[in-house]
């Protein structure tokens, strides 16, 4: 069973003008992300990993706008 992108485009979308999902050019996107992965490693580069509930912007307090706004 092939799926829906090894035959072409998804039918109700249509691909950014340039671009091409297929797998074979995926693989060359994936080829170079694994070079500059690579060179990042060997340069001293460390990957972390990081809690799935850690956020980068904390919550904040409710703002009370009402009644604040010209008429």
């Amino acid at each position: 069973m092939t799926s829906a992108n090894e035959n072409g485009p998804i039918p109700g979308r249509t691909p950014a003008e340039g671009t091409v999902h297929t797998v074979n050019a995926r693989g060359s996107t994936r080829g170079q992300l694994e070079t500059d992965l690579e060179k990042f490693l060997a340069s001293g580069g460390t990957i972390e990993t990081v809690a799935q509930n850690v956020r980068s912007d904390p919550p904040r307090k409710p703002e009370n706008n009402y009644g604040r706004g010209a008429i």
